[in-house]
């Protein structure tokens, strides 16, 4: 029976007592010797780390390099350590006292160079002893899983659990292994349930390619990846042992370790890739940081070889299978070697082969991800999310995790929270509304037959304007450089016929229609929300046509109906960091009111119909973005005395949508109820006879009940490979109201113009924002 050899070089040892976040001195090693103890350096303080859960980064972890090397934190912060993962190590056995180890030797862990298995003669010598002579796989142990207990160093997967089998030959002046121990210790790694098996040695004996090969193809047939030492030698190929792996047929389920610096630089003594490149990885394996058999718990020597790295990638594996114990070991071998770092010459190649083992990118999705609704469709997670607006407020939260599965069937978990958007709530667009750099020019005429038009100018300068409004100008592609004046015309043609006031506008806002035409409507506050029907779209591109008739001497009745896009700043800037496209959503309204005189008051009913396509009160859910709203107003105003008047409206809808972007999980879209109102009083001639005050409060249009009933994905059955169902009820109303309170007081200077000051508070209640005071002096005058 061929033996073979260890692969470490035995280095330098460290007492760690009282070290606190020190890092070990850079030691050179080489040879078979060992030196005395020496001192670490003075203990230093470590920069404070920064994780999400766990401080991971301690000083045991700063003592193991090879941890960093190998970004093996993200593995920690997904919920493992290796707990419930079996590693098989094939060695010289371990310190069965060492407190390293307290309580995870497997009670299985055996030596096997006994009667039965070795040859006559070959026995262990005072019989079965597994505590390791010769300071080989005590320290493998401690490198794959030394504990993470705040004394010496740990190891890549700290809480797994070791399987230990004595394979040395104690009778052999150079130390070597039974080929026939080996045998057994790999059919008892089966029968236990191994998740991975170390072997951290090799040989290059006539028949150890073939010899291995076989051991690698039953470890694979049962479902255990193998992790095999490169070798020493510095040859351009790894040893005939780890090349039999590589013979195995199929898919792999085996990794051959080779050996880098702290550089990630190929060790000298490490044999290369070579042929075996497909499935090769290489792992630190200079100085790494390991227990040895007899010394204290605070006592660590470091080491060198393909014996050192090897249980660097065999604890990777521990990790991997302990977080998803459904992988099967052909798998777990295709992660590590898809997600290693490239090193060397692109992709695979003969010296680094696959590259650097990478445990973050290993522990990551891959192949992109799915979820799927409880009905069993698949779910796109790209899909999913939204992009709130100011009358969702900060609703849409707590939705919390769903799992996603990637292509190993793999779960993951992504936030729903994280896929929802919040532009906040309007705030008075100073700049957009007021801007020195727009010019507006009006014009009117009359047309004949009571039939009059009246026409407006819009002129922007956009090389004088904001960046950010530069970039929304041409977020479309335009060329800067074309035309660096906005203008947009917009013209209004009223009229009478049959006794119906007939009204139609293009370029203008709905809303300025209303304004234009509906006296209760047209005010002087500041907010936009003041009086003013929330439900009309805002956009300046709207066609707009109205008609208004007299049915009685105290009641008459109107009728709009138009088409534009919705305008909403805060939107379309949180779009446009997102680099989304600006498109505004299509709207069509149609909505009847009716007026009815009441001596020097007047009451006014509203009820419309709104269909808007590509968002939800500009909101976006989807691309079945889409809503259809029915709503009714109320209005009136009164004259308390000869000075004082009141005025208020109410307004409430319906709002049924297609989509909210989660919709793959919900039975239904629920129904949005909204509310807006404003009250206000006024009083004329308060110091003289050409001037006014007014104080109002208003409501900008608010959800105020609505909620998506979600059947999530929220849980994984490892067992079954089965998502799990939880239900969710997402409000998309806020928690909270936004007001706006103004105050304001007009001097009217005769028929030229009039002088007007404003003082606008804005409360955002729901959004966790301050408020806002806006202070504004307005003039007008005509020439």
């Amino acid at each position: 029976m061929y033996r073979v050899t260890p692969l470490f070089f035995r280095a330098f040892s460290l007492v760690l007592a009282a070290l606190s976040g020190a890092a070990l001195s850079a030691c050179s090693s080489g040879g078979n010797s060992d030196s005395s103890p020496m001192q670490p350096p003075a203990a230093s303080t470590p920069p404070t780390p920064t994780t999400t859960t766990e401080n991971f980064i301690t000083a045991e972890y700063r003592r193991q390099a090879a941890l960093e090397q190998i970004n093996v934190i993200p593995a920690y912060e997904e919920g493992t350590l290796g707990n419930g993962a079996i590693v098989s190590i094939i060695d010289t056995g371990i310190d069965t006292d060492h407190p390293e180890f307290a309580g995870r030797i497997h009670p299985q862990s055996a030596d096997l160079v006994i009667a039965g298995v070795v040859s006559p003669g070959d026995e262990r010598p005072g019989g079965p002893d597994l505590n390791d002579d010769d300071d080989h796989g005590t320290p493998v142990a401690s490198i794959i899983g030394a504990a993470k207990n705040d004394v010496g160093a740990h190891g890549v997967a700290p809480e797994a659990t070791l399987l230990v089998f004595r394979v040395d030959d104690e009778g052999d002046d150079e130390l070597s292994l039974l080929g026939a121990a080996i045998s057994e210790a790999v059919d008892r790694t089966v029968n236990i349930g191994a998740d991975v098996v170390n072997m951290s040695f090799g040989s290059n004996e006539t028949s150890a390619r073939d010899d291995f090969r076989n051991i690698v193809a039953f470890l694979k047939d049962n479902d255990v990846v193998t992790v095999l030492a490169a070798g020493n030698d510095g040859d351009a190929d790894p040893d005939d042992s780890a090349l039999g792996a590589f013979d195995v047929s199929g898919a792999p389920a085996a990794i051959i370790a080779g050996s880098v610096d702290s550089s990630n630089v190929i060790s000298d003594f490490s044999n290369r890739a070579g042929e075996g490149a497909d499935i090769y990885l290489v792992a630190p394996g200079e100085l790494l940081s390991g227990v040895y058999p007899g010394a204290a718990a605070d006592e660590v020597r470091v080491f060198s070889g393909t014996s050192a790295s090897t249980p660097v990638i065999s604890g990777a594996v521990a990790l991997i299978r302990a977080l998803w114990p459904n992988l099967t070991a052909e798998e777990a071998v295709d992660i590590l070697l898809t997600s290693a770092t490239d090193l060397g010459a692109p992709g695979t190649d003969p010296v680094y082969g696959r590259g650097l083992l990478n445990v973050g990118a290993a522990v990551s999705p891959m192949g992109g991800v799915s979820t799927s609704s409880i009905t069993g469709s698949e779910v796109d997670p790209a899909a999913l999310g939204a992009t709130l607006s100011g009358a969702y407020g900060s609703s849409f939260s707590g939705l919390g995790d769903i799992v996603v599965l990637d292509s190993y069937n793999r779960d993951f978990r992504l936030s729903l929270d994280g896929l929802v958007s919040r532009s906040g709530p309007a705030r008075f667009d100073l700049e957009g509304r007021y801007s020195p750099f727009n010019d507006h020019r009006y014009s009117s005429m009359a047309l004949g037959d009571g039939w009059s038009m009246r026409m407006r100018l819009t002129a922007r300068d956009r090389s004088a304007s904001s960046l950010l409004n530069n970039q929304m100008a041409f977020a479309k592609g335009a060329d800067p450089n074309a035309d660096m004046y906005d203008r947009t015309l917009g013209f209004a043609v009223s009229g009478e016929i049959a006794g119906a006031r007939l009204f139609t506008a293009q370029g203008f806002s709905a809303a300025a229609v209303d304004r234009m035409s509906n006296p209760t409507h047209a005010t002087p506050f500041l907010s936009d929300s003041a009086f003013s029907d929330a439900f009309l779209p805002r956009g300046t591109d709207a066609v707009t046509a109205l008609t208004r008739f007299q049915a009685t001497k105290k009641i008459s009745i109107d009728v709009l109906m138009t088409r534009g896009q919705d305008r909403d700043s805060q939107a379309e800037r949180l779009r446009l960091a997102q680099g989304l496209p600006l498109d505004k959503p299509d709207i069509f309204v149609l909505r009847s009111g009716v007026n009815l005189a009441l001596g020097r008051g007047v009451l006014r009913f509203e009820q419309g119909l709104r269909r808007e396509k590509g968002a939800v009160f500009n909101a976006r859910f989807g691309d079945g973005d889409g809503a259809a709203t029915a709503y009714a107003a109320i209005e009136g105003a009164w004259p308390l005395s000869a000075l004082w008047r009141l005025q208020g409206r109410f307004a409430a809808g319906l709002t049924f949508a297609d989509a909210y972007g989660f919709d793959a999980f919900a039975a239904d879209a629920p129904t949005l109820k909204t509310t807006q109102f404003s009250a206000a009083v006024s009083r004329a001639k308060l110091f003289s006879d050409a001037d006014a005050l007014w104080l109002g409060v208003s409501q900008p249009l608010q959800i105020e009940a609505g909620a998506i009933e979600l059947m999530l994905p929220t849980g994984f059955d490892q067992k079954t490979e089965t998502l799990i169902f939880t239900p969710v009820s997402a409000s998309l109303a806020p928690q909270g109201r936004r007001l706006d309170f103004e105050a304001g007081y007009r001097l009217i200077a005769g028929p030229l113009g009039a002088v007007d000051i404003n003082v606008l508070h804005q409360t955002f209640g729901g959004y966790g924002l301050s408020p806002e005071t806006t202070a504004l002096i307005r003039s007008r005058f005509d020439f």
